[in-house]
């Protein structure tokens, strides 16, 4: 079963990312947003992997050809 990847945006040296991005192009736009008005790095994160204690389910969210890994 595959997960959708989700992406996150973390300013540098600020608090842990809290809204989920469905798409890239929405991260990438907040990431320019927030390194424009912070004057700081802005750094777009994905989702690798998921894990469910419970049931030991590895839930791949790697995107098919977007990333070089």
């Amino acid at each position: 079963m595959t997960t959708q990847p989700f992406f996150m945006v973390y300013l540098e040296n600020e608090k842990t990312p809290a809204f989920i991005h469905t798409t890239l192009d929405s991260a990438e736009n907040e990431a320019k947003r927030l390194a424009r008005i912070y004057k700081k790095k802005a750094f777009v994160l994905c989702s690798i992997k998921s894990f469910e204690i419970n049931e030991f389910t590895i839930n791949d969210c790697r995107p098919e050809s977007d990333l070089p890994f």
